[in-house]
């Protein structure tokens, strides 16, 4: 299926062009915001004492394919927006309050006119205030009563003061996109499949997209930036010689297209992608395992993700009536709470600066210049000597720290969490070494616990695919590495087992070279998770001293009756 809305419609963006002298939205924002605040109150009630209006214009493009053939194309052109109403106060307000129903716990949201038509955007916008404003004055009582009845005497407020900022980043251009030439890559990519007749199936999608971001808010801070989206995500699924189905996706996010690779790289990259998972057809059943791992590449950078960066991000859950709802609460900051304790090893510190723009000439993703609440951001010390010094913050204040410190951030359909941008992982000098020394050092740990062989991860699946109340995911790509010769099998599917946050303090060592994770980091709600932009630059292998593996608890499937129709043809 096809679907290419007019270039004429997707030309109506300012995303597309450099800001006129006045921005017809920013002006409707603005006006409507001004009116809500000084008139809008309904008798006997409260009044807003806070608004913001968070507005996204996009225009995107998505183009997949399978096994060569085209799937699926299409361009779309929306302008969205989401409305932050308060009543009550910075001390106690409507804000963090799930009510009745988990699923509907996001900001007000309306989709607007992608015409720059002033009343046009003042109507969708007065009737989108209405709404959230009603809404607003009911989880205010409702939250009120809940104290209440929970006696919840220890608050600290609900929105820290911030200074109103100003900022303004106009694109100079939009980049040469040409379509024709993107479908005749993604074909040729997925097109790769086709040497391979072991996997089942595949897919190769190829998105891009176009941003600009307007918000205001009623303590006077206003911004407009712009941010492009480029990645590609390349898919497989295979069943081994057991029946398991295993699946796994390989993502590569780029800032812009100057940023990708050539058409000879990326179908280098997805020829090893696709080798990889025809070899996971004949792997080795998996074993109990209790012994020393080597977190490689993707899998080193996921591993420093989902067990530490994720857990510093999200530092205040909302107040549920049924507990058992925070079970949709996928990320919950764990780590906040050992504030001022060894979470890392002592060689190991952790910074990060969403004002870089690069590292070793490799762009990061998680560059911004001001947060979703308007407050800039700086560099933020999280980890000293492997103590946790700070974490994520946005204007939610929390025990130990109550003002922002430049992270919140989300999409339109999410309220704003605190989150990362940048995040450097160093380590002393004298605990870096080559990674041949990292294998040795893995084989003699495993040599001396009496093992007949260690094992090296090299892919795990992404944060997102992370089992509810699992501190990791699974691993996609290990492999059992013989003490008697270092020869590698590579496993079948597997899980890990008892893995806690010891884990982090157990790395014994890391590589002497660093690597770049672009990726994006998925927002702690299951009914609506937006993700954001976000990389970490770090060792690109760590030896962590002990770790256990298991056979998946899975079933197995039956394999199909008949072959593949491409591959029996050919």
């Amino acid at each position: 299926m096809r679907k290419i809305i007019a270039l004429a419609v997707l030309l109506l963006l300012p995303a597309l062009h450099a800001a006129a002298a006045e921005d017809t939205v920013l002006k409707a924002m603005s006006d409507e915001m001004q009116r809500t605040m000084r008139r809008l109150k309904m008798d006997g009630l409260d009044a807003p004492y806070f608004v913001s209006y968070f507005v996204t214009d996009s225009t995107e493009t998505s183009i997949s394919a399978g096994f060569g053939s085209l799937e699926d194309e299409h361009s779309s052109a929306t302008r969205g927006a989401a409305a932050d109403l308060r009543v009550g106060s910075m001390d106690f307000d409507s804000s963090g309050y799930v009510g009745q129903d988990f699923n509907s716990y996001a900001p007000g949201t309306a989709s607007l006119n992608i015409e720059d038509d002033y009343d046009a955007l003042r109507f969708s916008l007065w009737s989108l205030t209405d709404e959230v404003y009603k809404k607003a004055l009911e989880k205010y009582s409702q939250k009120k009563a809940y104290q209440k009845k929970k006696n919840i005497t220890e608050l600290y407020g609900d929105l820290s003061p911030a200074k109103p900022v100003s900022f303004f980043d106009d694109r100079a251009a939009a980049e040469n996109f040409d379509v024709p030439a993107w479908r005749e890559t993604v074909k040729r990519l997925s097109a790769v499949f086709r040497r391979y007749p072991k996997i089942q199936s595949s897919q190769v999608t190829f998105n891009r997209a176009l941003r600009t971001v307007r918000f205001v808010n009623s303590e006077g801070a206003r911004y407009r930036y712009w941010w492009d989206r480029v990645s590609l995500d390349i898919r497989a699924g295979i069943q081994d010689t057991r029946g398991m189905r295993i699946s796994d996706e390989k993502n590569f996010a780029w800032r812009s297209l100057a940023d990708v690779p050539d058409a000879a790289g990326l179908e280098a990259e997805t020829e090893a992608f696709a080798r990889n998972m025809s070899y996971l057809v004949e792997s080795s059943t998996a074993e109990v395992y209790l012994g020393p791992v080597l977190f490689e590449d993707q899998a080193a950078a996921e591993f420093l993700n989902q067990l530490f960066v994720s857990n510093v991000s999200f530092s205040r859950a909302p107040w549920a009536d049924n507990q058992d709802w925070m079970r949709y609460y996928i990320a919950s900051g764990e780590l906040t709470k050992k504030l001022n304790t060894r979470v890392l090893p002592p060689f190991m510190s952790v910074t990060d600066d969403p004002l870089q723009t690069s590292y070793k000439g490799v762009r990061l993703n998680g560059s911004y210049e001001i947060d979703n609440e308007g407050v800039r951001p700086a560099p933020l010390e999280l980890v000293r000597n492997g103590k946790l010094t700070n974490f994520y913050m946005g204007r939610a204040p929390v025990k130990e720290f109550r003002n922002s410190n430049g992270h919140a951030r989300g999409l339109t359909g999410e309220f704003a969490t605190p989150r990362p941008g940048n995040v450097f992982f160093s380590a002393l000098p004298e605990k870096r070494v080559p990674l041949e020394g990292l294998k040795k050092e893995l084989l003699r740990i495993a040599a001396d616990n009496g093992l007949d062989y260690a094992v090296i991860v090299r892919r795990l699946d992404p944060d997102a695919e992370r089992k509810t109340g699992d501190l990791l995911a699974g691993p996609v790509l290990a492999y059992k590495v013989a003490v008697r010769d270092g020869s590698e099998t590579l496993i079948g599917a597997s899980d890990w087992t008892g893995v806690t946050f010891r884990a982090l303090r157990d790395i014994l060592m890391v590589s002497d070279t660093d690597q770049v994770y672009n990726y994006y980091q998925a927002g702690p709600y299951f009914y609506n998770r937006g993700y954001v932009p976000a990389s970490i630059a770090a060792p690109s292998a760590l030896l962590v001293q002990e770790m256990e593996l298991k056979p998946t608890d899975v079933k197995p499937d039956r394999q199909p009756y008949l072959p593949h129709p491409y591959f029996e043809k050919h």
